[in-house]
């Protein structure tokens, strides 16, 4: 018999403060969580779910269920020990991966073959391949690795465990293996389509700690919870195919967006591998159902005018050429009416435990932002971005306008750029004409396209945006009586949205071939660009040098 105990045997990737990494059992992993940097793996999305996954164990256990109660967790520095380890070996036979009754994360009744009325065996099995994202796998293209389906690769007990885990929360929606009688689709898991958001301390304990929401039935924190609200390892009954609401944010942690069986084998050399999975429709929400003002770990915009079956609240996400800290608004401000977008419940209870005194406000921490781009059924890529977070922006708005200025300041610059590079591309085409014909519309747009100006603009802005957010929150003086912020830090900012700007225009323009008509079309537009950039600059500078002269005035 096959057996792989998630509590006892390693498998969560865990880097240490020397950087090394090592995979911990999920028992030292709680245990130890103070001597440990951070948990990190290659796939952000399982980095993402690995931190759900514990988050469920300490909720279940921990709570907390007002401030108070977190305050006396976060002071601990650790966990109680003996009340772990008597909640995992309680539950032990339920994290065993291959379980005959309770295989972890998974329906042991699923069937590996059936055979149909016609006497002949129909198989449900698939490639491993299956449960992963970077694997070539029907649609998906083959991101990172060169494995295929006709040479199913072999993976260990421990990566089946990671990738079961990410493949529960970030299940991509489509075509699946069914059984008689049921839909052949299944929707999204529930992290698809939304920016995972990590606020990442010291140290792995800091994090769980910084992530570990406010939990409490009676004032439906962080959302309704039911009576019986639970991780789905503690359930007896099976899953089935059904359309139902989450129970609570432990149901939610731990949702089991599709049934699985994993087929564990003896490898060549012994050793268990798994090459075999059978994958069906598990949960999935009602109609209507939005996950907004419930998951505390995604922020949302709204959407005016939504259409038919669109979610009016959909999650901030990552697109293929958006970079997120261009949302930094939506992720950090707290806005009152909530009728516009809202940031993430997880931030909203570090503004709360903020405001309590637990934490300085002035504490820095870094936030981790992770999913993926998907379209139609298909992946594109997927993403981890890393931002620092001054708890000042949670709270401070007077900071947080000055954040918006600076991030207005390189929407237009970006704006601006993308339209020189448009004005260059109509220059080149049809330099006299004073209208285009829409040939050369699609001339004009095509060459425009194909010099993606704003690309390296947007790379490069966002290393120096990392900067600003540390340094903007520190860069404060009190004017009479009045606290002004960004009088070094905002005209620095200023000179790196000239310097990505004008950088992005010469990389883009270099590749242009060196005739005469050419280059007269890069002069013309590069000095029609730069006269709007030095206006924009200008205006945007003004407050601040007034801000400067007032202050040596005083």
């Amino acid at each position: 018999m096959f057996s792989f105990n998630l509590v006892d045997k390693e498998w969560i990737p865990c880097i240490m403060p020397d950087g090394r990494r090592m995979d911990m059992s999920l028992r030292d992993t709680l245990v130890k969580a103070l001597d440990i940097k951070e948990i990190l793996d290659p796939s952000p999305l399982i980095t993402a779910t690995l931190h759900r996954f514990l988050l469920a164990i300490l909720h279940r256990n921990f709570g907390p269920a007002n401030e108070k109660k977190w305050q006396k967790l976060w002071g601990a520095g650790k966990w109680d020990e003996t009340k772990l380890l008597t909640y995992l070996d309680k539950w032990r036979d339920r994290f065993d991966l291959f379980s005959e009754k309770y295989p972890f994360y998974q329906c042991a009744s699923l069937p590996f073959t059936i055979t149909d009325s016609k006497g002949k065996p129909k198989i449900y099995e698939k490639p491993i391949a299956k449960l992963t994202h970077e694997l070539a796998s029907g649609d998906n293209a083959t991101l990172f690795d060169h494995t295929f389906e006709d040479n199913p690769k072999a993976v260990s007990p421990a990566d089946a465990a990671r990738l079961l885990i990410a493949f529960q929360a970030f299940a991509i929606g489509g075509l699946i293996t069914r059984q008689e009688g049921e839909v052949p689709s299944a929707d999204n898991a529930p992290m698809v389509k939304g920016a995972v958001v990590l606020v990442k301390g010291g140290n792995l304990f800091q994090t769980l700690m910084l992530n570990l929401h406010k939990y409490n039935r009676d004032d439906e924190e962080p959302f309704a919870i039911d009576t019986d609200d639970a991780p789905f390892w503690e359930r007896d009954k099976e899953i089935h195919t059904e359309d139902r609401r989450p129970k609570g944010y432990l149901d939610l942690l731990t949702w089991q967006s599709r049934r699985i069986k994993l087929r564990p084998e003896q490898g060549e050399n012994g050793q268990i591998v798994v090459k075999q999975v059978v994958i069906m429709k598990g949960n999935q929400f009602p109609d209507g159902f939005t996950l907004h003002q419930k998951e505390p770990m995604l922020a949302f915009n709204k959407v005016k005018r939504p259409g038919k079956n669109q979610d009016p609240w959909p999650p901030v996400a990552f697109q293929e050429d958006w970079a997120l800290w261009r949302d930094s608004l939506t992720l950090f401000q707290h806005i009152k009416k909530r009728d516009e977008r809202t940031r993430p419940k997880t931030l909203e209870w570090l503004h709360d435990l903020c405001a309590s005194g637990i934490i300085p406000e002035s504490s820095t921490y870094d936030l981790s932002l992770m999913g993926l781009v998907t379209s139609k059924a298909k992946i594109s890529l997927w993403r981890h971005e890393r931002l620092p977070l001054p708890l000042a922006y949670l709270e401070d708005e007077a900071l947080i306008a000055r954040l918006k200025d600076a991030l207005d300041l390189a929407e237009s610059a970006g704006t601006a750029l993308q339209c020189s590079a448009w004005n260059l591309a109509r220059l080149t085409i049809a330099p006299n004409a004073e209208k285009l014909n829409d040939n050369q519309k699609k001339d004009a747009n095509n060459l425009s396209d194909h010099l993606a100006i704003t690309r390296p603009y947007w790379a490069q802005l966002g290393i120096s945006f990392n900067y600003l957010l540390t340094n903007l929150a520190q860069d404060r003086v009190e004017i009479d009586g009045e606290v002004i912020y960004g009088q070094n830090s905002l005209p620095w900012w200023a000179g790196e949205v000239r310097r990505a700007a004008q950088l992005a225009f010469r990389e883009a323009t270099d590749s242009l071939d060196r005739s005469g008509r050419m280059l007269k079309a890069v002069t013309l537009a590069e000095h029609n660009f730069n006269l709007w950039l030095n206006t924009r600059l200008k205006e945007f500078l003004r407050p601040y040098q007034n801000s400067e002269k007032k202050g040596g005035e005083a």
